[in-house]
């Protein structure tokens, strides 16, 4: 009976680490290399990258029939990352003393045919589950050495070759080939498609006009609220949805963490500057499919656009151009704070609590109710373009605004607009309020607030007005809690312990767009 090889690594379902024991096993028999254990496409090809790379080190031996599981077989497993481990469970099968330094060591890492050593997607949360499990060493591509150093309390090992892999655990006899392979001063990747995230966010001072905008703009930041700006073209509602990361406050270490998790895991973060701590602010085109949306793919499911937005914004310009299957797709996460994909294979969760920012034109060609502007739209066209965004999604968005192109008097004056710094200071101060407000439900935002407090600390009258919009049809159950938590929002920002009239009522109005 042939030795056992074994080493570890790790499979990801998600943001979720499983650890993943590799158990290679050679016998007398036919030559033949079977790899078992649920593993996709991508993972069977890797018996062919595994036997070139082992071939590129100078190891020799008789032709066997070798067997690799991955364990428990049960659950799904993806991607290159299982090369390297795969490929010294198999020299560990033969020689012993690679198995013992291996023991109590986490591997992940692609491998070329000459044996160079790739980094893949993921590494930082597969580092981190790997602490979690409880080891104390893990060994990755060299070049995924700075994304894998962001964690801490755990040894990171970063090779450039197999050859050096296995000399680190202990192959003195191949020593001697690491002077051949100068390639290893060089490393060279296949590079990993990465989505351009915006982290420098437009200065509000760059907004002319466009005050009730600005002000929801604030709302929405300070209360975690969902926004909708619906106006002619040029009237700056792009400008403004990409000053709102500007003025939300930093993520603190742990939501950096999860944000910086995520992007690693889609193949979207650049370690260069650490993790992220800016809100991410995420605007995929109005052709976007439903899976590169809210996730998806074949087998175990990749981050879609609403998870890398988690913690930031999720700004669909041109909204009703997206496919309507898609925007009703997001009324479930808006309401969960994540997103759920099954699979045949796999059920996967990533987290999705961000805040929507969508902006639309008012008709198909844009100039309905401009002065001056000629619509050539018909009542239908006009009907049908925003029927696009159906009442469900719309019922979900607590700020819906109408912005309109800036006078000329804003653009003449030489008064400066207040700054995204000042506006963030009040962001601040009000989050802090509702945070120690909410303290006792674990909550920070009003925007999430569990609807059966919000009425506890509302005095009769509140409730009287709010009951009587129920009632009378004109907002649903759900608008009357949304409108209830822009109104203490609006309280926050105005230092005051409870929302009052003046605030419902501009709440009211931000809700259901009757002021411009």
């Amino acid at each position: 009976m042939g030795q056992i090889g074994t080493c570890f690594a790790l499979g990801m379902v998600g943001l979720h680490g499983h650890l993943i024991k590799v158990e290679a096993h050679h016998t007398q028999g036919l030559p033949a290399f079977s790899l078992v254990g649920l593993p996709d496409a991508s993972l069977r090809e890797s018996r062919a990258r595994v036997e070139a790379a082992i071939a590129s080190t100078g190891l020799r031996w008789e032709p066997t029939r070798l067997t690799v599981n991955l364990s428990p077989a049960e659950l799904p497993k993806t991607g290159s990352g299982f090369d390297l481990p795969i490929a010294l469970a198999v020299v560990a099968s033969r020689y012993t003393g690679v198995q013992k330094r291996a023991t109590g060591m986490v591997f992940c890492g692609e491998l070329g045919l000459d044996g160079r050593v790739y980094r893949v997607k993921g590494i930082l949360p597969q580092v981190l589950a790997a602490r979690r499990a409880g080891f104390k060493k893990v060994m990755v591509a060299a070049e995924a050495v700075p994304e894998a150093s962001l964690i801490e309390g755990i040894e990171i090992i970063g090779v450039s070759h197999l050859v050096e892999a296995l000399c680190y655990l202990g192959m003195r006899k191949i020593k001697g080939r690491l002077a051949e392979l100068k390639i290893l001063n060089k490393p060279a990747s296949p590079a990993i498609a990465r989505s351009p995230v915006l982290d420098n966010s437009p200065d509000l001072q760059e907004v002319r006009g466009a005050f009730l905008a600005r002000r929801a703009l604030e709302i929405a930041a300070a209360g975690g609220h969902h926004l909708s700006f619906i106006g002619v073209p040029g009237s700056g509602k792009t400008m403004l949805a990409r000053c709102l990361p500007g003025i939300l406050p930093p993520l603190n270490d742990e939501e950096a963490l999860e944000v910086t998790s995520i992007h690693s895991l889609a193949g979207a973060f650049m370690p260069d500057n650490g993790l992220m701590r800016h809100p991410p602010f995420i605007a995929p085109h109005h052709s976007a499919t439903l899976p590169a949306l809210i996730g998806g793919g074949s087998g175990i499911a990749s981050p879609g656009a609403i998870s890398l937005a988690h913690r930031g914004v999720l700004f669909l310009d041109e909204a009703p151009e997206f496919q309507t299957r898609s925007l009703d797709a997001l009324r479930q996460p808006l309401e969960t704070s994540k997103i759920t994909v099954h699979r045949s294979r796999a059920v996967t969760s990533f987290p999705a609590a961000f805040q929507l920012v969508i902006a639309a034109n008012p008709c198909p060609c844009g100039m309905w109710g401009q002065r001056g502007g000629e619509c050539k739209c018909t009542p239908y066209q006009r009907v049908r373009y925003l029927a696009r965004l159906s009442g469900p999604l719309m019922d979900r968005i607590d700020l819906q605004c109408r912005v309109g192109r800036p006078k000329i008097t804003d653009l003449a004056t030489e008064e400066l607009p207040e700054d995204s710094q000042s506006v963030r200071e009040r962001v601040l101060q009000a989050r802090e309020r509702a945070r120690y407000r909410w303290k006792e439900q674990e909550v920070a935002l009003n925007a999430r607030v569990p609807s059966r407090m919000l009425r506890q600390h509302l005095d009769s009258a509140s409730k009287d007005r709010l009951d009587h919009l129920v009632g009378s049809g004109w907002i649903s159950m759900r608008g009357a809690d949304r409108i209830c938590r822009v109104a203490w929002t609006v309280a926050d920002l105005k230092g005051r312990d409870k929302p009052t009239s003046e605030d419902f009522g501009l709440a009211y109005s931000l809700r259901t767009s009757q002021c411009s």
